[in-house]
Formats: structure tokens, sequence, C-alpha cells
């Protein structure tokens, strides 16, 4: 019984990964290329990208194409 708890004691203070910073507000200083090489974690770099890239034109996003090409024809 000693020997479970003193298991447990040790093997609770293995997990030392840093913690994740949060994801940086998406506006246009934000969503520089900069800015965006500047977050470490991928998973969150991809992340905010993905959402830096699907703004609208009107909130500083990219505006469509006007006549997207389809690159299989």
């Amino acid at each position: 019984m000693l020997f479970a708890g003193l298991v447990v004691v040790l093997v609770a203070g293995c997990d030392n990964k840093p913690a994740i910073p949060p994801m940086p507000e998406v506006n246009d200083t934000n969503c520089q290329i900069e800015a965006i090489k500047k977050i470490e974690d991928r998973a969150t770099r991809e992340k905010f990208a993905g959402l830096c890239s699907r703004r609208s034109p009107a909130t500083g996003g990219i505006a469509p194409t006007e006549r997207p090409m389809n690159w299989l024809e």
C-alpha cells in the first residue's frame, strides 16, 4: 500500500510539458506573415493562419479571385 502511494506521488510529477500560449487575436497586425511565424506551436500556428485567411475582405481579409482557375482542366 505504501509502495503504491509512493509510485502515484512520483508519477504525478512527470508531466512537465510547457503550457501552450493562447492564440492571438485575429486582426490586421497579427495576421502579418512575420507575426504568424512567431507562433511556436505548430497546431496553433496552422489554425491561426487558417482563421486569418478566412477573414472577410471588409475586415482586412483577402478578396476571392474573380475568375478562379481549375488546375485539373
